[in-house]
């Protein structure tokens, strides 16, 4: 079997079954599988990292060559491909390797970018990840309840020492 693209011959890494039967009959342009069971066929529709696992199988890629390309850790592939948000930087960011991650191989981003965006809400990474923007902005607020800090009183009595000075001058100017 080729690829109708490049021409080139296609490899298959032996998997026990067919998880990515939708991803690959689209890249390869024809059926592999009469059969898929329903929580495979469920995962795929759900899951953004199954999609890239399954592209890069089609194009027979290891995860290292993927990161080499990519100029990511490993660690990063792994975690992109099994869904990992929460050790993956802001998700901003993650929509970018996600992006980046399909575009290398040769899929339509946009899909698996939807299915990335609902999978961000679905387990609401915002709220779990610490070096998430909402989690920086809520500890912000928290810190606006707090007494003012130490470098703020100084700052504030050297600008009241300023002021008494400049009116004390001002003063002796008017005297005389």
């Amino acid at each position: 079997m080729s690829d109708p693209i490049s021409g080139e011959p296609v490899s298959f890494e032996p998997t026990g079954s067919f998880q990515y039967q939708e991803l690959i009959e689209s890249r390869l342009g024809q059926p592999i599988a009469a059969e898929l069971s329903a929580a495979d066929a469920e995962r795929l529709a759900k899951s953004p990292g199954a999609r890239l696992i399954a592209g890069r199988n089609v194009l027979g890629l290891t995860v290292e060559q993927v990161a080499s390309q990519l100029r990511l850790a490993p660690r990063q592939i792994r975690a992109l491909e099994t869904d990992d948000y929460a050790s993956l930087p802001e998700p901003a960011i993650i929509k970018g390797f996600v992006r980046a991650y399909a575009k290398l191989l040769k899929l339509d981003p946009t899909p698996v970018l939807a299915l990335l965006t609902a999978d961000l809400a679905q387990n609401a990474i915002s709220t779990s990840n610490p070096r998430s923007t909402t989690s920086r902005r809520s500890s912000a607020s928290s810190d606006e309840s707090k007494p003012p800090s130490t470098s703020l009183k100084v700052l504030l009595f050297v600008s009241a020492c300023g002021l008494l000075a400049l009116a004390w001058f001002a003063f002796k100017q008017y005297k005389h």
